[in-house]
C-alpha cells in the first residue's frame, strides 16, 4: 500500500476519487433520511460546479499521465477513479426520485462504458486463444472476391425489391397504421425534442425503430396535414392529399429496409459461401410477402429484417470466431428488441445453440463440455450486453426508468409462460458449471450422441416434413381435419377452437403457401438432406437444420401461448424459409449434376438469375404482395386471413367515380376505405343514425366477416330496433363492385347498394 502512494500518479487519482466521492455524498445527503447530518443546506449549483471541475481535472490527469494512446488503460483509470462517486450516486438515486435525470443518464453511461471496457479486455484475451478466421478479408478484398457479376445480381434484385416496394406505395390504407403515423411517430420525436424521456414509451411493442425509420416524414408532413373527424359515428375526411402523406412516412421506411437488405447477402456469404448466399438472397429479395410488409408502417416491417440478421450473424460468428460478427449480432438483436418483444425468443434459441453446436459441430466445440459451455456463456453474455446497450441507447424512456431495460426485453410478456422453465434451466446449467464442472450436463449430452443423436435428427426432420405434408394434405383435402382459415380468423382465441395438433399445424399454413413456388418445393425437399450420413459436416446443411429447429420452436411457442401465427405474426420466419430453400436448391443442383455425371454445376450467378426471373414473374402477377399465396394453394382459399386492408383503395375509387359521391354515406367494415373516399364514411353500428342520414352503400371484406358477425350477435339476439344486417352482405352474390385480391375469390372486397 505504501508503494502505491509513493507514485505521484496514484496519489493524484486517489485524491480525485475521494473528492468526487465526498461531493457525491454531500450532494445526495439532503434527499436521504439516514444522511441528514451531512446536509450542508447549500445550493445544488455548488455541487454541479464541483462535479464539473472534478470531472475536468480527472480527464486532465488521465491525459497528463498517459504515455501514448491506450484507450483501454485510460478508460479503466477514469472508471476506477470515479467508481466510489458512482456507487454513492447509485445509492442516492435508488432511495429518492428527486434527482435530475442527467445523473441517471450519467450512471447509465458509466455502466455502458464499464461493459465496453470489460468486453474489450475479454475479446483481446480471447483473440490470443481462439482460432483465427482464415478467410478474414478487408472490405475491398471482400468486394473483389465476390466478382462483378455476383455484385451486379445483388444490386439488381435489391433494385427489384425497392421498385416493387415503390409500386402503388400510396394506394393502400393499412389497418392499425394510423396509430403510428397519426400519433406514435410524432409523439416519440415531440417528446425527444421536449426532453420528456418517459413520453418516448409510445407502444408496448415498443416500436422505437419504426419511429426512427419513418421519423423523416415529419419534415414534410405533420399529423395536422391529415386527420379524420368523427361526427355522430361518421368519418369526415379532412385530408390534404392523403397520398403525399403516405409517401412522406412510408418512403423513408422503405429506403431504410432496402439499404439494410444487402446485409443478408454479406452475412450469408460469410456463413455459407457465395453459392448458397446468392440463391438465398434472391429468394428473400423477391419474396412478395416481405416486399408487401415493407410498404406498411408497422413494427413487423422491420422485425423481419433485424431478427433474422441477429441469428445469421451469430451463426457466422460460430463459424469464423471473429468477434465482429458477435457484436453485429448483439446490435441487430438490440434493434429487434426495440422493434417488437417477440424477438426475445432469440435468447432461448441462442442458449439452445450451445448444446446444438456441441452435438452437431464438434470441430468448433472444445474437447471438454465444461470448457465449451464456459466459453459459450461468455460469448452469450457479450452478445446480451451489446443488445441491451443498443436497446438502452435508442430508447430514452429507459434512461429515466432503468427497470424497463429488463421488463422490455428478457422479462417481457413474451417470456410469461416459459420464464419459470427458462430460469430453472439456466440455474441448473450455471450451478452444474460452477460447482460441478458441468459433469451432469456433460453426461446427459453424452447420452445424446451416436444413435440417439441420429434418432433426434430424424425426429426433427420427420416432424418438419410431416407437418408440412399434413398441412398441405389437409388444405388440398378441403380442410377436412382442421379449417385453417377459420382458426386464423381469430388467432388469439385459437385454443378454444382446436386441439394442440390443429393449432400447431395451422402455423405452417401461411408459411408453406406464402413462399414462392420454387421455395415451396425446396422446403419439402429439405428434410431428406438431414438423413444423409454426417450431414452436419456441411456447414450449409447444419445451418438449415438449425433454422428448421428455430421454426419448430417458434411454432411451439405460439401454440403454447394460444396464438395462431397469421402472416404478420410469423413474418420473421419468411427470410429463414428463403435461406433454407436457397441451401436446398444449391445442394439439389450439386446432387443432380453428380448423378448426371456433369463436371460443373451452374455458376451461382446463372442459378441466381433463373431464380430471380421466376421471382420477377411472381411479383408481376401479384398486385397485392402482402396477400400473396402461391399456385399450390387452391383458388378457393387464401392465407392473409387477418389482412391489413387490400382492396380498400380500389373500392373507394369506384365509389368516388359515382355521381354525387361527396354527398353519399358509406358503411365499411374497414376504415381504409374512408381514407380515400370523398364522401361520408362510417364503420359504427348506429343503425338509426345511418338510416336517418341516408346510408347509400355497404363495403365488406373477407377479412372482417368473422369480426362483423361476432359484433352483431347481441344485436341479432335482442332483435335490436332498426338493425341493419351487415353480416348477411358477406354471403350475398349481387355486389355492384367486387375486387378479388390477387385473383382469389375467397379474398374479396365488395360494394353493395344499400337496400331495405
Amino acid at each position: 500500500m505504501r508503494d502505491f502512494f509513493q507514485s505521484t500518479e496514484n496519489r493524484v487519482y486517489s485524491g480525485l476519487s475521494v473528492l468526487i466521492a465526498l461531493c457525491a455524498l454531500f450532494f445526495i445527503a439532503p434527499q436521504i433520511t439516514l444522511l441528514t447530518l451531512l446536509d450542508l443546506e447549500v445550493s445544488n449549483t455548488l455541487f454541479y460546479l464541483g462535479f464539473l471541475v472534478l470531472g475536468t481535472l480527472t480527464l486532465g490527469a488521465v491525459a497528463y499521465f498517459s504515455q501514448g494512446f491506450d484507450w483501454k488503460r485510460q478508460l479503466a483509470t477514469l472508471l476506477l477513479t470515479t467508481l466510489p462517486g458512482a456507487l454513492i450516486l447509485s445509492y442516492g438515486i435508488s432511495e429518492s426520485n428527486n434527482f435530475h435525470y442527467i445523473f441517471i443518464l450519467a450512471l447509465g453511461g458509466y455502466a455502458i462504458l464499464s461493459g465496453i471496457l470489460i468486453s474489450a479486455l475479454f475479446i483481446a484475451k480471447e483473440r490470443l486463444t481462439e482460432k483465427k478466421d482464415s478467410e478474414a478479408l478487408s472490405i475491398k478484398e471482400w468486394f473483389r472476391a465476390q466478382g462483378l457479376s455476383t455484385l451486379l445480381l445483388v444490386v439488381f434484385v435489391t433494385g427489384l425489391f425497392f421498385s416493387f416496394g415503390m409500386y402503388r406505395l400510396t394506394e393502400y390504407a393499412a389497418v392499425d397504421e394510423p396509430l403510428w403515423f397519426d400519433g406514435r411517430i410524432a409523439k416519440y420525436w415531440k417528446n425527444v425534442g421536449e426532453r420528456d424521456w418517459r413520453g418516448t414509451n409510445i407502444s408496448d411493442k415498443p416500436g422505437i425503430t419504426v419511429a426512427l425509420a419513418s421519423g423523416p416524414g415529419l419534415w414534410f408532413k405533420t399529423t395536422k396535414d391529415y386527420k379524420t373527424a368523427h361526427v355522430d359515428g361518421e368519418v369526415i375526411s379532412l385530408r390534404n392529399d392523403v397520398k403525399s402523406f403516405y409517401l412522406a412516412y412510408r418512403l423513408p421506411l422503405l429506403i431504410v429496409i432496402t439499404l439494410l437488405l444487402p446485409l443478408f447477402y454479406f452475412f450469408l456469404e460469410r456463413l455459407l459461401g457465395k453459392r448458397h448466399a446468392l440463391l438465398s438472397y434472391v429468394l428473400i429479395a423477391t419474396s412478395p410477402i416481405l416486399i408487401g410488409m415493407s410498404k406498411i408502417i408497422n413494427p413487423d416491417s422491420l422485425l423481419w429484417l433485424f431478427t433474422p440478421l441477429a441469428l445469421i450473424s451469430y451463426l457466422a460468428f460460430l463459424k469464423r470466431r471473429s468477434f465482429r460478427y458477435l457484436i453485429f449480432s448483439g446490435i441487430f438483436l438490440g434493434l429487434a428488441l426495440l422493434t417488437k418483444y417477440v424477438s426475445n425468443i432469440l435468447f432461448i434459441f441462442f442458449l439452445g445453440l450451445i448444446f446444438l453446436e456441441y452435438l452437431y459441430h464438434k470441430e468448433s466445440a472444445l474437447s471438454s463440455f465444461a470448457e465449451h459451455l464456459k466459453k459459450s456463456l461468455q460469448h452469450l453474455a457479450l452478445l446480451t450486453f451489446t443488445a441491451l446497450s443498443t436497446f438502452y441507447l435508442f430508447f430514452p424512456a429507459v434512461w429515466v426508468k432503468p427497470e424497463k431495460l429488463l421488463t422490455g426485453t428478457v422479462l417481457s410478456q413474451a417470456f410469461e409462460k416459459v420464464a419459470p422453465l427458462f430460469v430453472v434451466l439456466i440455474a441448473f446449467i450455471l450451478i452444474d458449471q460452477w460447482w460441478n464442472k458441468s459433469r451432469i450436463t456433460g453426461a446427459l449430452l453424452s447420452l445424446l450422441e451416436g444413435r440417439t443423436k441420429q434418432v433426434i435428427t430424424s425426429l426433427i426432420a420427420v416432424t418438419f416434413f410431416g407437418s408440412l405434408l399434413l398441412t398441405i394434405g389437409n388444405t388440398w383435402g378441403n380442410m377436412g381435419l382442421y379449417d385453417f382459415s377459420e382458426l386464423l380468423a381469430s388467432p388469439k382465441t385459437i385454443a378454444g377452437k382446436s386441439d394442440f395438433l390443429g393449432a400447431f399445424l395451422t402455423n405452417f399454413y401461411p408459411l408453406i403457401f406464402g413462399v414462392t413456388p420454387i421455395a415451396f418445393l425446396a422446403l419439402l425437399l429439405t428434410p431428406f438432406f438431414f438423413f444423409k450420413k454426417n450431414f452436419s459436416e456441411s456447414n450449409a446443411l447444419r445451418t438449415s437444420f438449425y433454422l428448421v429447429i428455430f421454426i419448430l420452436l417458434y411454432y411451439v411457442g405460439t401454440t403454447v401461448n394460444n396464438v395462431g401465427a397469421i402472416v404478420r405474426y410469423q413474418i420473421i420466419l419468411f427470410p429463414f424459409a428463403a435461406i433454407i430453400a436457397g441451401i436446398t436448391i444449391e445442394h439439389a443442383l450439386v446432387f443432380v449434376h453428380k448423378k448426371l455425371k456433369v463436371a460443373d454445376t451452374p455458376t451461382p450467378v446463372i442459378a441466381g438469375s433463373i431464380v430471380a426471373t421466376l421471382g420477377l414473374f411472381t411479383l408481376f402477377t401479384t398486385p397485392f404482395p402482402l396477400s400473396y399465396a402461391n399456385v399450390f394453394l387452391p383458388a378457393k382459399y387464401h392465407i392473409d386471413v387477418k389482412d391489413m386492408g387490400p382492396g380498400s383503395y380500389e373500392a373507394a375509387q369506384y365509389l368516388n367515380s359515382l355521381p354525387d359521391a361527396p354527398s353519399m354515406l358509406v358503411w365499411t367494415d374497414k376504415d381504409g376505405v374512408c381514407k380515400f373516399f370523398v364522401g361520408r364514411c362510417s364503420s359504427a353500428q348506429n343503425y338509426t343514425q345511418l338510416r336517418e342520414r341516408g346510408l347509400d352503400y355497404i363495403v365488406t371484406s373477407a377479412g372482417r366477416k368473422s369480426r362483423t358477425g361476432k359484433m352483431m350477435i347481441g344485436d341479432i339476439a335482442n332483435n335490436r330496433p332498426g338493425i341493419i344486417r351487415f353480416d348477411q352482405y358477406y354471403d350475398r352474390t349481387d355486389p355492384v363492385y367486387e375486387i378479388d385480391i390477387n385473383g382469389r375469390s375467397s379474398h374479396y372486397v365488395k360494394v353493395f347498394k344499400f337496400e331495405e
